[in-house]
């Protein structure tokens, strides 16, 4: 029997369309490197410090943490944001010239959502990453003309150190493209699939997942009945970097024995389609 007609992709982004630890690891360590310098402290403190904030929003990627860190709290202690902000300028630089060097999407991605789109396909993107960092990878990236909806966690509670209104902020930024989810939200939880589908107006055997990581992003997709691609490429993680993404994260114990959880879980799990190479290779599912 033919499989059912697809007509919507869902997919992942880190590490599927962009390689997210190969532009995120270097430029946040390039923010480190240079604040120590500034503050004159270990790189160890500020590593604890950075880590500390990370976990207490659960975001590795949370806005501005530099100026939630204790030694910078403590060394400025008194002074308004906007002027603790304006002293460590030049460590947010850095991790934006890192980050403009390192971050770009995989080979052929653009054309491959265009030749889905082209075909009718409805094309959205489900993500843990929250609200912040998305749009600004989706704008930097370019990819809001490609992409229809964008499904993310709910944005941090957190003000601009410039006081700069998130309005103004979205101005040039299709905003209503993207879908705030609840924290709770997590993958490979296969509910939340479920209901992009139901929100998107798709069967679930219409659809076709696709994302990097077997134990969250294919298990998820085929307890959801959706079918799965597994973007293989973008499994492959440089161990050192890796290493270095671990130090810093907001992952706590309990986030890495449940992913061991899951890994076990997704042991012996088939398949149903595996992009060896590159992005491109998720057209197979719509064949």
């Amino acid at each position: 029997m033919n499989s059912p007609q697809k007509s919507l992709l869902i997919t992942d982004l880190d590490n599927t369309l962009y390689d997210w630890v190969s532009y995120f690891v270097p430029s946040i360590y390039r923010l480190i490197d240079t604040a120590k310098d500034i503050l004159g402290c270990d790189q160890e403190r500020l590593i604890n410090d950075l880590q500390k904030v990370h976990k207490i929003h659960h975001d590795s990627e949370h806005p501005f943490a530099l100026l939630e860190a204790d030694v910078v709290k403590h060394t400025y202690a008194g002074l308004p944001r906007t002027e603790i902000k304006r002293r460590l300028d030049s460590a947010f630089h850095a991790f934006n010239s890192e980050r403009r060097s390192r971050l770009r999407l995989y080979e052929g991605v653009e054309p491959t959502l265009d030749q889905l789109k082209s075909r009718g396909i409805k094309v959205v993107a489900y993500t843990e990453s929250k609200f912040f960092g998305v749009v600004d990878r989706i704008r930097r990236l370019g990819l809001e003309a490609h992409i229809d909806k964008v499904y993310c966690r709910e944005r941090s509670e957190t003000v601009h150190p410039d006081e700069k209104p998130v309005s103004e902020w979205l101005a040039d930024f299709p905003a209503h493209k993207v879908v705030e989810q609840c924290v709770h939200s997590l993958k490979p939880n296969p509910e939340v699939l479920l209901e992009i589908c139901a929100s998107e107006g798709v069967a679930p055997e219409h659809a076709v997942y696709v994302g990097d990581s077997l134990p969250k992003d294919i298990y998820m997709a085929k307890q959801a009945g959706i079918t799965s691609v597994w973007a293989k490429y973008g499994s492959m993680v440089d161990l050192d970097l890796y290493d270095k993404l671990i130090r810093i994260s907001h992952w706590t114990t309990a986030d890495i024995e449940r992913e061991k959880k899951f890994k076990l879980l997704a042991q012996g799990m088939q398949v149903d389609l595996i992009a060896e190479e590159k992005f491109s290779e998720v057209l197979k599912a719509f064949s």
